[in-house]
């Protein structure tokens, strides 16, 4: 295990900072809507808007990169998010905060971009899988004090509150920010993929993006709590104790953050050194295995085990695959973000009308087709000549 370069440390950690009123809202917004006048479907198109505008964004993050340097754009990039948190706390009116979702739709584009390429540029060869978990364990970490801290502060002081707290704490990710651009080469920000230019591998990378965003993010954190209520009912017994289903499903929810958070450098560490060729199929085929495994048990621990097998196994995917398309330049990065981003969209769309024509069970069943998709993708991506090298 190595320790990240101090320039990944600032951009994870600003990052962190950055997320916080995203996932408070996430959290809270089903919560509070009816206070501010929104009906429900309102809400659904708040929470996802954020994810559609990002399919152009994104490669508008990666064209000015291309033209303009980093830092000013990071920057205004952290500084407009916290005022967004602010922004959450004032408004009641539904279209502008649709505009401000689509502002922080924005915002993620460049912030996720910058630091990506920050990550890249700043690791040796062979390491990027550990030097990603770091990212994204430290900048994860704002995933879960919005989600946690947002309920929190939410009983206790209210939602505006809430927000204004959380908006007056991200202003420190600017600084954060800046110091994280200071030894950054804006020549290593646009670089393009130069290790392998097989169209397959580019392709089968794209695909891989897909199903991890379509799984995760979108089918699985979506739909979880409503299999569970479907299969369980309202509560269940488990080693004894009486669970009602909500807690068990935020139990589960959390540990995939903490997962991220704590296991990601280790996870990334064991790819770096048997081989993202090896190690990315191999992490597909778990995850495959736990969710086909999951479509037929009936109980609830083994149900919670194979959850975590494939919580485990996609927080190693995340950060090994992701790492691999940002050493590959700005371009390749940014296309591989908006595929990952129709996968986090669609999922929840395919997993509940799915849901409502089939019923329940299928949704494990579609997550065990996509992840079998991204097996074959990955060793089409990865198992090449020039990735074996490449990974070595």
């Amino acid at each position: 295990m190595r320790l990240p370069q101090a320039q990944i440390i600032w951009v994870a950690s600003a990052t962190a900072l950055s997320l916080l009123g995203d996932q408070a809202l996430y959290a809270l917004l089903p919560i509070y809507f009816q206070e501010l006048g929104l009906v429900p479907i309102q809400v659904g198109l708040l929470l996802s808007a954020n994810r559609w505008i990002r399919l152009l964004t994104n490669h508008l993050a990666e064209r000015l990169v291309r033209t303009h340097a980093s830092t000013g754009l990071l920057v205004l990039s952290f500084l407009l998010g916290a005022l967004l948190t602010f922004y959450y706390a004032q408004s009641q009116s539904f279209l502008l905060l649709l505009v401000a979702r689509l502002l922080w739709g924005l915002c993620w584009s460049f912030i996720r971009h910058i630091s990506m390429m920050t990550v890249a540029t700043q690791t040796a060869e062979g390491q990027m899988g550990q030097m990603m978990g770091y990212y994204n364990g430290i900048s994860r970490t704002g995933s879960v004090a919005g989600i946690l801290l947002g309920g929190i502060l939410f009983d206790t002081v209210g939602f505006q509150l809430t927000f204004l707290i959380f908006a007056t704490v991200s202003v420190i990710a600017v600084p954060l920010g800046w110091q994280s651009q200071r030894r950054t080469r804006h020549a290593d920000m646009v670089a393009q993929w130069k290790h392998d230019e097989s169209p397959v591998g580019f392709r089968a990378l794209m695909i891989c993006g897909f199903s991890l965003g379509c799984v995760g993010p979108g089918l699985i954190m979506s739909t979880l709590g409503f299999v569970l209520a479907g299969r369980y009912g309202s509560e269940r017994a488990v080693a004894g104790i009486i669970l009602g289903i909500a807690t068990v499903n935020g139990l589960l929810l959390g540990t995939r953050w903490i997962l991220e958070s704590l296991a990601a450098p280790f996870l990334g560490a064991f790819v770096d050194r048997i081989g993202i060729h090896k190690g990315a199929p191999v992490f597909f085929v778990a995850g495959t295995v736990s969710l086909c495994f999951l479509s037929v048990t009936t109980s609830v621990l083994t149900l919670v085990t194979g959850i975590l097998v494939f919580f485990f196994s996609a927080t190693a995917l995340q950060a090994v695959i992701t790492g691999h398309a940002g050493k590959q330049g700005s371009r390749v990065y940014a296309r591989f973000a908006s595929s990952s981003d129709i996968g986090a969209a669609v999922g929840p769309l395919l997993g509940w009308t799915a849901v409502e024509l089939s019923g329940q069970d299928i949704v494990f069943m579609l997550a065990t087709l996509f992840y079998a998709l991204g097996t074959v993708s990955a060793w089409a991506a990865f198992y090449g000549k020039n990735s074996r090298r490449e990974s070595g």
